[in-house]
């Protein structure tokens, strides 16, 4: 009777926890519709979707769920070195495996609108969402469903969770696609809560979070004619000298590639046997 109370009550969870974000993200996006300025109005999308969300998350972990800042995992810490250059080298790899290693060619696609790119990748794509998405899934979700079912639980299931939600980015895909999607997003969504275990924070996650959505689909590089589930739209373009979905990533896109999937699985490995060697 407890476990199906549990399983009941984390549903609850989710469900609430999906609802703050959505709250957030339309509450920044209208607020960002009155600001003629596109570089001023991305800045202001950032820090009002990520106050809301936060403050939200807070509030509703403090009094219903009974979790404070730290139970929350978004009291500041101090990174890892270690963890600052894996979140860096892990998505410039995957750029120079396609640029370099393919080869891909990149070519500007935006002539003079480089700086808008740069906005745009690092406030709306890499800073708001991986933020906002690592406290929704790694804080709130995450610590919960830890607290209340488990650790083993708590890692695969917001896991599966968080790949099948990126399903609604793709406009159309097949089997393959799909399987391809489940396997990146799962795999991703785990290194992530694994770097939450390991430091017990969001804030190494968030990090290497906001450094992939800024690279990786942050309109300032795109690779392929898919990414993120829509048209390539960025600033240098890298063309994909294949036709393998194993390497395209089909309709999502390279974050659903194999490369990018062998990436997630390796700093997985890694973080997990720091975790088992510190005994935490």
């Amino acid at each position: 009777m407890n476990l199906f109370k549990n399983i009941l009550k984390n549903i609850g969870v989710i469900i609430l926890a999906i609802a703050i974000f959505i709250v957030g993200s339309l509450s920044s996006d209208l607020l960002r519709r009155f600001i003629s300025n596109q570089y001023l109005g991305a800045i202001v999308y950032c820090i009002i979707k990520i106050a809301v969300i936060s403050f939200l998350a807070w509030i509703v972990s403090a009094k219903f769920l009974k979790m404070d800042a730290e139970c929350l995992g978004i009291k500041f810490t101090v990174i890892n070195y270690r963890w600052i250059v894996i979140s860096i080298l892990l998505p410039v790899l995957i750029i120079i495996f396609y640029s370099f290693i393919l080869p891909g060619k990149p070519f500007v696609a935006k002539e003079g609108k480089l700086l808008e790119s740069l906005i745009f990748g690092f406030f709306v794509a890499g800073l708001s969402s991986g933020i906002t998405e690592e406290l929704i899934f790694r804080g709130m979700i995450f610590r919960y469903m830890k607290k209340t079912l488990g650790t083993k639980i708590a890692v695969i299931v917001p896991a599966i969770l968080f790949a099948c939600l990126h399903i609604l980015n793709m406009t159309n895909f097949n089997l393959l696609d799909l399987i391809l999607l489940i396997l990146a997003g799962s795999s991703v969504s785990i290194m992530f809560t694994l770097f939450a275990l390991e430091s017990n924070s969001i804030w190494p996650g968030a990090l290497a979070h906001s450094l992939w959505n800024f690279l990786i689909i942050g309109n300032v590089f795109g690779i392929g004619e898919i990414v993120n589930g829509m048209k390539n739209n960025s600033y240098i373009v890298i063309p994909i000298e294949s036709t393998s979905t194993l390497l395209t990533g089909g309709n999502f896109g390279v974050e659903a590639a194999l490369p990018a999937i062998i990436g997630f699985v390796l700093v997985s490995v890694i973080v997990y046997m720091r975790i088992k060697k510190s005994g935490s």
